[in-house]
Formats: C-alpha cells, sequence, structure tokens
C-alpha cells in the first residue's frame, strides 16, 4: 500500500474514495474510483446496492468533517460528476496476485507532474473485491517475514482446490527457502477461507487506513505464530 503523504491531492482522491466507500453495506461489493481533474472530480463506480447516494449532499458533509484538508488543499467546493452504476452483478474475486510488504505502508516516488490523478487500489474497493484478498495476504506473511529472511513477495490467491485438495495458491519470493516449501506451511498454517477473514474485519473502518495509518490494524494480528514451524 502506497504511503500517502497528508494534504496532497494523491492523499484526498484515495480519501474520497474511501469516505464514498464507507457510506455502503460492508456486505454489498463496490469498487470506487475518484480522477481529481483540477476543475472536477469524476466519481466513478460500480456496485451491488440499490441506495442510491446523493453526491450533492454527501461532498458537503466530506468537506466539512475534513476541512484541514480542504483548507490546505485551497479548495472550498469540489465539482462532482456522478456516474456510479448501481445494482450491478459482481461476484467476490476468487483470485488475484497480490504484492506483500514488511512495511506496510510503503514508498513511492510521486510523479514529475500529472494532469490528472486517480485513486488507488485497494483505497476505494470493498472487502469482496478484492481488498479482503490483499489484507489476507498480508495477515499471513506478516507473521512469516522473520523466518523467510524477504521484506516482500507475491502471492497468489485461488479459491480453488486442486486433485490434492489444496488451494491453488502461489508464492513468488527471492527467500532461501523453496517457495514450493513456503507454500505448503502456508497451506498447513492457514484456511485460505478470504470470507469467514473478511467478516471478522465487520467492525474496522476501511478508511482508517488512510486517517489512521499508525494505528494497530486487525489484518496485521500476529495471531498465529506458535504455529509457523519450519522443520
Amino acid at each position: 500500500m502506497r504511503k500517502l503523504e497528508k494534504n496532497t491531492r494523491r492523499y484526498f482522491v484515495n480519501l474520497f474514495a474511501d469516505y464514498i466507500l464507507s457510506k455502503f453495506d460492508k456486505k454489498e461489493n463496490t469498487i470506487i474510483q475518484i480522477t481529481d481533474c483540477e476543475t472536477f472530480v469524476v466519481v466513478n463506480g460500480q456496485t451491488t446496492s440499490d441506495k442510491e447516494l446523493d453526491l450533492s449532499d454527501l461532498k458537503y458533509d466530506f468537506i466539512k468533517e475534513f476541512e484541514d484538508l480542504f483548507t490546505s488543499l485551497g479548495i472550498k467546493d469540489i465539482n462532482v460528476i456522478d456516474i456510479i452504476k448501481y445494482e450491478q452483478s459482481i461476484d467476490d474475486l476468487s483470485k488475484a496476485w497480490v504484492r506483500v510488504n514488511k512495511s506496510f505502508q510503503i514508498e513511492e516516488e510521486e510523479p514529475f507532474t500529472e494532469i490528472s490523478i486517480s485513486s488507488e487500489f485497494p483505497y476505494g474497493y470493498s472487502l469482496g473485491c478484492g481488498r479482503g484478498i490483499y489484507y489476507y495476504g498480508h495477515y499471513i506473511f506478516n507473521q512469516m517475514y522473520s523466518l523467510l529472511g524477504v521484506d516482500n513477495l507475491m502471492f497468489y490467491y485461488n479459491s480453488e482446490i486442486d486433485e490434492e485438495e489444496d488451494h491453488k495458491i502461489k508464492i513468488v519470493s527471492d527467500s532461501r527457502i523453496p517457495n514450493k516449501t513456503i507454500k505448503d506451511l502456508v497451506l498447513d498454517v492457514f484456511d485460505m477461507n478470504v470470507k469467514e477473514f473478511s467478516e471478522c474485519l465487520t467492525n474496522y473502518n476501511l478508511i482508517e487506513d488512510i486517517t489512521k495509518p499508525d494505528d494497530p490494524k486487525p489484518y496485521l494480528a500476529q495471531d498465529r505464530l506458535k504455529d509457523i514451524i519450519l522443520i
């Protein structure tokens, strides 16, 4: 997850995406993407929900709640173009590659200049639309970095089962431990039930990924350390 510099346009678009997402029931599958074109803001998205938001009212609540951000950016109002589609058919994401890092908030160089700036995954994405998989990958490997001796790796989650009744996951890392051995250890310790894992996050406000980046995160709990044993 990119470390966001507060009081920047990039911070603004990702915060607004998660703010709008927070207005939908967590049981709904929703994707919201914000694009800041300076003179106007495009709110693109799709959701399984039939509850339509009034972005004209919601934007004023957002401005009021984050008044300091708007003051720092010199913005008094935002012109919103709403192109959210409701009652869409969106299944839970069943497979995805994610990069997991020992430092959950990573620093990346900012582009020299951008005409428009868009929000980025996982901000604006509900748990069923890949965010749950992303969190689950970090949950797993946050308990294994010391053993593996690496700071990051690629993890492929797949809900499908192979002929040996194991999930078809993949792991790519630079660890001295073979990828297959890491995979076997992961499958021995973790059940790959992302849906059940996501249900444990129902009391976590996703927007706190941005507003409280240094607070303890439930998806970074190290509650399986005693089970991480490699012989």
